[in-house]
């Protein structure tokens, strides 16, 4: 299969795909939020909530899409450092899967709106002070790294 479309095996994957997936699913996001974060700081206040998936899970890996689930997987690291390193401010971090949405990348099949993709994600960034730091997300319910 093409390795583009990430539905290929680890054992085909090539290097440079994967740099572009963790350019993109990581250290843009360590970018912007290492931007964001003095603003946050100096405000005593801030939700950063992230987009992952649970093809990101160690507890449920399998096979397939490998540089999307590297990426995911180390997106998940990322928030539970930035969670660790904030914690005692009212800076919260969290991840949250969508779940299978209808979108580009979705496609048609896919069984979830995307008002029902974003209800979490909505929720997490408007958590109330106090609120979960540090966890992962489907349906406002906490999951499994």
């Amino acid at each position: 299969m093409d390795s583009q479309t990430g539905n290929n095996s680890i054992l085909h994957t090539k290097i440079e795909t994967l740099q572009q997936t963790i350019d993109t699913n990581v250290y843009g996001v360590l970018r912007v939020t290492q931007a964001l974060i003095t603003l946050m700081q100096e405000q005593n206040y801030g939700r950063i909530v992230n987009v992952s998936s649970g093809a990101g899970q160690l507890t449920d890996m399998g096979s397939g899409i490998p540089t999307y689930r590297i990426s995911k997987t180390a997106l998940n690291a990322l928030m539970r450092i930035f969670a660790s390193e904030l914690k005692g401010t009212n800076i919260l971090v969290n991840s949250v899967c969508p779940g299978w949405v209808k979108t580009d990348m979705g496609g048609k099949d896919a069984p979830r709106t995307p008002e029902e993709g974003v209800d979490t994600i909505v929720w997490l960034a408007t958590l109330p002070d106090g609120g979960a730091s540090g966890g992962f997300f489907r349906d406002r319910q906490p999951i499994d790294w």
